[in-house]
């Protein structure tokens, strides 16, 4: 009886394990339905890191990268007049909910240690970023790299960031990951002046790309 307990319990982790998606597998430019198999279970949202379109959810445990398993977490700020919650969510980028074609995905991870795992992991795997930033004193971390990975024909951003909260009792280590397909463009806001437009065009042919709006969030 005790061995079939134990074969039920492994057959049910490795079921479990199997069901999950491997984040670093998933192939972009492709339909999203083989992601998001029943997007009643997803919230449509309008990004506000990432301006693109998404599906969203919390069930990050569905979710793998690589070897790496995540947790379903959220952290609830004790203090009274605060609106804000830190939660572990999951958006996938679609060019629109017709044609549902992944453009990319973004992962925030509030569970430090998970964080941490997959931070370390993407680095250490990536290798030379074509641009970081490093901070890491005072008991505050506040890093960023990014990567063109030409190879995979997609863009990697990765940071971490200390978020206090409770009246800044509390802190921790939030870590997102952001992944893109190369090439990509942003359209300007819609009643922007057409004239700044031009000369944004006109100083950086390429400044709507997202390869080029990424860069810019590092120091020079």
């Amino acid at each position: 009886m005790k061995n079939l307990i134990l074969l039920f319990t492994i057959t049910l982790m490795i079921t479990s394990c199997n069901s999950q998606t491997d984040l670093e597998k998933i192939k972009l430019d492709t339909n999203v339905s083989s992601i998001v198999k029943d997007s009643t279970k997803f919230e449509k949202e309008n990004d506000v890191i990432f301006p693109f379109i998404s599906y969203e959810t919390n069930k990050v445990n569905n979710y793998s990268f690589g070897k790496l398993s995540f947790t379903n977490y959220r952290i609830e700020d004790t203090d009274k007049n605060s609106l804000i919650n830190y939660e572990s969510r999951i958006s996938f980028f679609v060019d629109n909910y017709e044609s549902n074609k992944l453009l990319g995905f973004a992962i925030r991870i509030e569970k430090e240690d998970e964080g941490n795992d997959l931070f370390n992991y993407v680095k250490n795997k990536l290798g030379k970023p074509l641009k970081q930033n490093v901070y890491n004193k005072d008991n505050h971390v506040q890093s960023s790299y990014l990567w063109d990975d030409k190879a995979r024909n997609q863009l990697i951003y990765i940071k971490q960031n200390t978020e206090y909260f409770s009246n800044e009792k509390n802190k921790f280590i939030s870590t997102e990951l952001a992944v893109f397909k190369r090439g990509l463009k942003l359209n300007p806001d819609e009643g922007t002046d057409s004239q700044k437009i031009k000369n944004l065009l006109d100083e950086n042919p390429n400044a709507f790309d997202v390869l080029e709006i990424l860069k810019n969030r590092f120091q020079n």
